[in-house]
């Protein structure tokens, strides 16, 4: 996908992978709508986002590999609903995205992991690195990964669910008398780097936010780009908090812009969400015999 802004809808196309706007659709979109979609009304959405048949019914088929679509045919049309193992997904990834991460107590400790992977499974190297950077894991080291102690329950279910335990220790740890977490939160994240990306959603959804807050209720006429920001949106913003610790506000200085992001994205959900839901589920109401 290309990227492309157009000021007199709000839409903003990012260049973003088919299988996250996919997966995205799934939850924002079907779950609230009832879990359960035919098949040519998901080609007809994600057509709005700009992926075409072929690639929708491929990643139809890898979700129902992966155990989160199950076939459901109703009435005449062949559908998929949500299995419980993609809603038990979706609940968990909605901890973290939907709401700037509250902020850590540092006197609670940290957990820190250090890690060894033979060079015969580097692929598990990265998935272990990936994985835990996107629950806020810091790295202080070589081999050495650390976050804010209320991450070890999640921390955990991604060594169990990847199979990535038997690479790891794990520790619960604490500063000592004297040590400056300023200094070990700068060795660790990029906040800098963060930072800079909260900023540069602001500067993108600030306009669009007004755009929508300036439309009554009552007009229809724009339920399709309604859908198209909402998706597109919570795609560029759900990196964001994802990569985010929650570190206390005192040690990330009064620039930090995490928190007016979230405030931003969660009014412009507000403003566009049930009419996306109602243009989607419009979709198959039309379809249904």
């Amino acid at each position: 996908m290309t990227t492309q802004y157009t000021p007199e809808s709000g839409a903003r196309w990012t260049a973003a992978h088919p299988s996250t706007l996919f997966a995205e659709f799934l939850s924002l979109v079907l779950r609230p709508a009832g879990g359960w979609a035919p098949v040519s009304a998901m080609v007809e959405l994600m057509a709005e986002l700009g992926i075409d048949e072929a690639l929708v019914r491929a990643m139809v088929s890898r979700q129902k590999r992966r155990g989160w679509l199950e076939p459901e045919k109703r009435g005449r049309l062949r559908g998929y609903r949500l299995s419980e193992q993609a809603l038990a997904g979706l609940t968990e990834s909605d901890k973290i995205v939907w709401h700037p991460r509250a902020e850590a107590r540092l006197e609670d400790g940290w957990v820190l992991v250090t890690f060894s992977v033979p060079e015969s499974a580097r692929t598990r190297r990265h998935l272990l690195r990936s994985r835990l950077g996107s629950l806020g894991f810091g790295a202080i080291g070589p081999g050495t990964l650390l976050a804010p102690a209320r991450m070890e329950g999640a921390m955990n279910a991604v060594l169990r669910d990847h199979d990535l335990s038997r690479f790891v220790d794990v520790f619960h740890a604490q500063l000592a008398p004297g040590g400056d977490p300023a200094e070990v939160i700068k060795r660790g994240w990029d906040l800098a780097e963060l930072n800079a990306a909260y900023l540069e959603f602001l500067e993108v959804y600030r306009p669009v936010v007004a755009l929508w807050a300036e439309r009554g209720p009552d007009d229809r006429g724009y339920d399709v780009e309604a859908f198209q920001d909402y998706v597109l949106a919570f795609n560029r913003w759900r990196r964001l908090p994802l990569r985010d610790p929650g570190l206390p506000t005192n040690l990330l200085g009064a620039e930090w812009a995490g928190r007016d992001a979230g405030r931003l994205f969660e009014e412009l959900v507000d403003l566009i969400r049930d009419r996306a839901i109602d243009f989607a589920r419009g979709r198959w109401d039309a379809d249904s015999p």
